[in-house]
């Protein structure tokens, strides 16, 4: 079924038509803020103004959802993961959302992942599109700003430099780069809360940052859950193994590329169980690269039915 849905381009619109407005529906209807103790100031900051701002919070959940759509459709055919146009990745995405009842609750989870897309965007360019320099001082750039709603998300650094191994041009002088661009926010924000006299407030905002939230939730999870999270683990596992099968016969920039989404999903698994969210929420930091893996797992020939049984189950659990 998504082999065939894969090479039907009008099929997909359509879903992605449908999907979006599922979200948008869902967003409108039921969108809450998940609860600001224990996440970073700046993000407090905004669940105050958008608790008090509904429709703003709305609009800007809506702007989200449609941002990350296009990113991720970009980012696979950009990468030219198919040798087909296709929109499947959207596809994916949007079920995962709606399916997860993601789109139900903004968390500090949705902004990472808007900005994790942009950082793995600007580090699978071809070297000839941009300068190496500018790309990872952009990167730590990027990773600063996210930091500052999601502290966790600064372990996309680890990510950002196994990046730069993989892609050849991993010399110290480009990682210093790419630490500075991340120190480079850093500065500005203690900066700026020293200038304005209230660097007292920032810290006791980071002494009250929570952190483990999954093992926090563990008491609270059901039998589902664990059979859930014991299903998701076996399937990463075949689909790494299944494409690692079937890329090895491409070009070598394309096995990179596999490669560096791998490097993703463990980075992202680390940055899930780093962060305060409980496991329901914190899933989401996993949707990038699941959301690849799917989508390339429909361009394999074989087992179409077994691919499909797996992807299904996948988003039956997740629905339970």
């Amino acid at each position: 079924m998504f082999y065939y849905l894969n090479k039907n381009t009008i099929v997909q619109w359509v879903l992605v038509a449908l999907l979006l407005a599922w979200g948008i529906f869902t967003i409108v209807t039921e969108i809450t803020v998940c609860p600001a103790d224990g996440q970073s100031i700046f993000f407090q900051y905004l669940a105050s103004f958008w608790t008090a701002h509904p429709i703003h919070l709305k609009v800007t959940c809506i702007l989200l959802l449609l941002l990350e759509s296009l990113l991720i459709g970009h980012f696979y055919s950009a990468n030219r993961f198919a040798d087909n146009k296709t929109i499947i990745p959207v596809v994916f995405f949007l079920l995962t959302m709606n399916v997860g009842g993601f789109v139900k609750t903004l968390t500090p989870a949705v902004l990472t992942l808007v900005f994790t897309t942009l950082i793995i965007m600007v580090n699978t360019q071809d070297e000839n599109e941009r300068p190496v320099k500018n790309r990872v001082f952009t990167s730590g750039l990027l990773v600063g700003i996210s930091a500052l709603f999601d502290p966790v998300s600064v372990v996309s650094v680890v990510f950002l430099t196994m990046a730069l191994i993989t892609h050849r041009y991993s010399k110290s002088k480009e990682i210093a780069i790419m630490l500075f661009g991340l120190l480079f926010v850093t500065a500005y924000l203690f900066g700026g809360f020293f200038i304005a006299g209230k660097m007292p407030v920032l810290m006791a905002s980071l002494k009250q940052l929570s952190f483990f939230g999954v093992f926090k939730s563990l008491k609270s999870l059901d039998v589902l859950d664990y059979v859930f999270v014991g299903y998701t683990i076996l399937l990463v596992v075949y689909l790494i193994i299944q494409l690692k099968l079937y890329y090895d016969n491409k070009l070598i920039v394309l096995r990179k590329r596999l490669v560096t989404i791998h490097l993703l999903m463990f980075v992202m698994v680390a940055v899930l169980l780093l962060a305060g969210l409980p496991l329901q929420q914190g899933l989401i930091y996993l949707i990038l690269p699941i959301t690849m893996y799917f989508s390339m797992i429909t361009l394999y020939k074989s087992r179409i039915v077994l691919h499909d049984i797996l992807i299904l189950a996948f988003y039956v659990l997740l629905w339970l």
